[in-house]
């Protein structure tokens, strides 16, 4: 590598600098791959809404790796009650531990029969949709993927809840595909309607192309915008049901807004998904695995604090999925 002009010892970015230099000469391909997480580290040092959508670092596709059949194969025949050594017993107790947590939702999920024709045709559009190519050609306003959206299991028990409650007037805050809403839709009586609130307009058009072809569809309102912003234009309706999924640093100024304006209609619910925010808002920053979520995590656990405390509402954290929480006034 070669030194400074000064001829003192090279700095980090020096360092940086020259291995950009020989790197096209060396491996072609991994001067592509070093450029671009250094991009991503400067757009996620500036973009406010990393971590909220593009930052769960899941990975896209589903197959089983190597490792996991090896696991398997390795782990045949014994479980917690079923080992020679400390090694089986170890492997076995893990392994038992591993299929209760894996098979929990799977199995709920395949037990579930709660999702209807519009909510099938959504979750259709959704997980056949190239998210990535929308972002890379800014079709859309922020990087999504299909884990940003409501859990089927979910949706399912959401729609059942608005089957319950019947609700005449719903309002949805953070929208997204939709399949959320189509749950909403579904679950309402005759002459109910849902307005749903997205920051994107993209989403908007994305939706209404599915639900267009829906008799539900003709109940569903969609207004575009920040939130806070759009609140406002519909604060002369007295919800009876509201869904809050949207900016997890804005939850607490979404229910300000209800409360202040006088938007809840007697005996309304409210549901607010992601309270417990892949566990964050009660595990100490040192188990940390994805830093950059957290400060949403410290915004969710001083929300449901603040909700805790509050001397009008009343709440319940059900741990399903990423955490829901069931609201109302006392």
């Amino acid at each position: 590598l070669g030194l400074p002009a000064d001829g003192q010892s090279p700095t980090f970015a020096d360092l940086v600098a020259e291995m950009l230099r020989w790197l096209p000469r060396i491996a072609p391909p991994a001067i592509g791959v070093l450029s671009a997480s250094l991009a991503a580290c400067d757009s996620s040092a500036a973009d406010p809404y990393v971590g909220r959508f593009s930052g769960s670092e899941k990975a896209r596709g589903t197959a089983v790796l190597p490792l996991d059949q090896s696991a398997l194969k390795g782990t045949a025949g014994v479980s917690a009650s079923r080992w020679a050594n400390l090694s089986e017993r170890i492997a076995g107790t893990s392994k038992e531990l591993w299929l209760l947590l894996g098979g929990l939702e799977t199995y709920c999920a395949q037990m579930a029969t709660a999702e209807g024709p519009l909510m099938r045709a959504i979750r259709a559009k959704l997980e056949g949709e190239d998210w990535d190519g929308l972002w890379q050609r800014r079709e859309s306003l922020f990087p999504y993927g299909p884990e940003a959206s409501t859990d089927p299991v979910e949706a399912q028990a959401i729609k059942m809840f608005t089957l319950m409650k019947m609700p005449k007037c719903v309002l949805e805050i953070g929208m997204f595909a939709g399949y959320g809403a189509a749950a909403i839709l579904e679950g309402l009586p005759a002459g109910g309607t849902l307005i749903s609130l997205d920051i994107d307009p993209f989403l908007k058009k994305w939706v209404e192309e599915v639900t267009s072809k829906f008799e539900e569809g003709k109940k569903h309102t969609i207004l575009t915008g920040p939130a806070l912003e759009t609140l406002p234009s519909v604060s002369h309706h007295k919800f009876d049901l509201v869904f809050v999924d949207a900016n997890k640093s804005e939850y607490k100024a979404y229910i300000e807004m209800l409360l202040k304006r006088d938007m809840l209609a007697p005996q309304a619910m409210i549901i607010v998904d992601n309270t417990l925010y892949n566990a964050m808002p009660f595990m100490p920053a040192e188990y940390d695995t994805q830093p950059k979520r957290r400060v949403y995590a410290d915004d969710t656990a001083s929300f449901n604090e603040w909700l805790r405390t509050h001397p009008e509402l009343m709440q319940v954290i059900l741990p399903i999925r990423d955490g829901v929480t069931f609201l109302c006034k006392r």
